[in-house]
């Protein structure tokens, strides 16, 4: 409950946050591949990472990198 007193949300949700904005920073800035990316931000499969992103950012990872 202090939790989410302090960040206005559930850890999980925090946590999930923070591992999409790490992942859209590999991919833009760094120009890295989802295939390269959703291990390493801690998803376990690519499906659940790229369903996540397009829920988040309103586009999927494969967008950015084919631009």
């Amino acid at each position: 409950s202090d939790f989410k007193k302090t960040f206005n949300t559930t850890p999980g949700k925090w946590l999930t946050e923070k591992r999409l904005n790490l992942a859209h920073h590999k991919l833009t800035a760094k120009k890295q591949k989802a295939t390269e990316v959703y291990l390493s931000v801690g998803f376990e499969n690519l499906s659940h990472f790229s369903f996540a992103f397009k829920k988040a950012f309103g586009y999927s990872p494969r967008s950015i990198s084919n631009n």
